[in-house]
C-alpha cells in the first residue's frame, strides 16, 4: 500500500510543475501597467506646476492634459484587465492544485475498487498447470531452472518443476527435483510417491531398492494414495513373491471404487499372479498392463525369458539379466549398425549400475554412427535422460 501512496505523491508533484506556468501566465504584465498609470498621474500634477511658473501657455496646458488623460485612461483600462487576469490566475492555480490532488487520488481509488492490490503472486505450480501457458512452457521452465541455479534452497520451485520433468520423460531430473523438495520442504506422501515413480521410470519399470524405500515412506504417510500401493505390489511380483502380491492386489481392489480406471489392470494382475503360482505363466501376448503413471519398459528379452525369470530367485534373475546384456554387447561388437540395440545396451548398463560400461557403449555407438545426425541426437537424448556425460 505504501508504494501507491508514494506514486500518488509523485504524480501530484509532476502535475504541479507542469501546470504552474499556465496558472501564472495571465498576471505576468500587471506591474508595468500600474507603473504607467502612476507616472501619468504625476504628469498631470506637473502640468499645473509648470503653468504656475509660466513655463507653458493655457492652450498647451489643455492639450497636454487631454493627451495625458487619454494615456491615463488607457493605462487604467489595462490595469483593470490585469486585475481580472490576476483573479483568473488565482482561480487557475486553485484549479491546478485541485486537479493535481484529485487525479492521483481518483486513479488510486479506481484501482482499489476494481483492481486486485491484495492478490498474491501466482505460484510457479499454478502457472505451469495453466493450459494457456503451454506455448511458453519451455521458456517458463528455463526461467525456473535459472532461478533454481541461483537460489537452490527454494523448495517450492523444485516441487513445482518435478512433475514437469516427469511428464517430459526427464526421469533423472524429476527424481532429483523430488529429492530436493523432500530435503527442503520435508517429507510428504506425494513427494515420495513422485520420486519413486521417477526412479522406476528411469529404470525401465524396475522397482529398485531406492524406489521401494520411497514407496514405503509414501505409504506410511498416506495409506489412501494408490500409486505407492500399486508399485509396491509390482515390486513383489518382480521379486517372485506372487502370493504376497496377490494379497496386496486384493486389498487394493477392496478399497477401490467400481469405476476406478485401474481396476481392470489390477484384476488382470491377480489372474496372472495366480497363473504363475499354478505353474501356468501367461503368454507373451497377455503381458500385464503398465501401472498408472509408469511407462512400459523397453523391449528386450523374449516372452520365454520373462516367464523363466519370474520363477527364479532374485540372484538367479540378476545373473540371467547380466547374461542377456552380455549377449547383446557381443552381438553389437559383431554388428554395430543396430541403433536400437545400442540404446538398449546403454540403458541396461545404467539399470545394472555399470555406469562406466554405459559410457563406453555410448562412445562406441557415437563412433559407429558418426555423421548420422539423427542417430547422434537419439544417443544424446538418452545420455541426458540417464544422466550420462559423454
Amino acid at each position: 500500500m505504501f508504494i501507491w501512496v508514494v506514486l500518488a505523491c509523485l504524480t501530484a508533484i509532476v502535475l504541479f510543475v507542469l501546470l504552474r506556468p499556465l496558472a501564472g501566465a495571465g498576471a505576468s504584465d500587471r506591474t508595468p501597467e500600474a507603473f504607467d498609470a502612476a507616472v501619468y498621474r504625476d504628469q498631470l500634477g506637473e502640468i499645473d506646476s509648470d503653468r504656475a511658473r509660466g513655463l507653458i501657455g493655457d492652450e498647451e496646458v489643455e492639450a497636454a492634459r487631454i493627451e495625458i488623460a487619454r494615456r491615463l485612461l488607457a493605462a487604467d483600462s489595462k490595469s483593470q484587465g490585469s486585475d481580472r487576469a490576476k483573479s483568473g490566475g488565482a482561480r487557475a492555480r486553485t484549479a491546478m492544485i485541485a486537479v493535481g490532488a484529485a487525479l492521483p487520488l481518483l486513479a488510486l481509488g479506481v484501482y482499489l475498487i476494481y483492481g486486485s492490490p491484495r492478490l498474491p503472486d501466482q505460484p510457479l505450480a499454478a502457472r505451469l498447470a495453466d493450459p494457456a501457458s503451454d506455448r511458453n512452457l519451455e521458456a517458463l521452465v528455463a526461467r525456473a531452472e535459472a532461478r533454481l541455479r541461483q537460489h537452490p534452497e527454494e523448495g517450492e520451485g523444485w516441487e513445482a518443476i518435478a512433475p514437469v520433468y516427469l511428464s517430459w520423460r526427464r526421469y533423472g531430473d524429476a527424481a532429483e527435483a523430488y529429492a530436493q523438495a523432500i530435503r527442503l520442504l520435508g517429507p510428504s506422501a506425494k513427494r515420495f510417491s513422485g520420486q519413486a515413480q521417477a526412479v522406476v521410470l528411469a529404470n525401465n519399470g524396475v522397482v529398485t531398492e531406492d524406489a521401494r524405500r520411497a514407496l514405503e515412506r509414501a505409504h506410511e504417510l498416506d495409506q489412501t494414495l494408490i500409486e505407492p500401493r500399486i508399485l509396491l505390489a509390482i515390486a513383489k511380483e518382480q521379486d517372485g513373491q506372487f502370493a504376497a502380491a496377490i494379497a496386496d492386489w486384493r486389498a487394493i481392489l477392496a478399497s477401490a471404487n467400481s469405476d476406478a480406471p485401474w481396476r481392470a489392470m489390477v484384476e488382470t494382475r491377480i489372474a496372472e499372479a495366480e497363473a504363475h503360482l499354478a505353474g501356468k505363466p501367461p503368454a507373451e501376448s497377455e503381458a500385464p498392463a503398465a501401472p498408472p503413471s509408469v511407462a512400459p519398459a523397453q523391449s528386450g528379452p523374449s516372452g520365454s525369458d520373462i516367464s523363466a525369470a519370474q520363477a527364479m530367485s532374485p540372484a538367479e534373475r540378476q545373473t540371467m539379466i547380466e547374461q542377456m546384456v552380455g549377449r547383446l554387447a557381443a552381438r553389437l561388437d559383431q554388428d554395430g549398425s543396430d541403433l536400437p540395440g545400442w540404446l538398449k545396451l546403454v540403458r541396461a548398463y545404467t539399470v545394472l549400475d555399470r555406469k562406466d560400461d554405459a559410457l563406453k557403449a555410448l562412445q562406441r555407438a557415437k563412433s559407429e554412427f558418426s555423421g548420422n545426425e539423427q542417430a547422434i541426437e537419439q544417443l544424446d537424448q538418452l545420455a541426458a535422460e540417464l544422466g550420462l556425460k559423454s
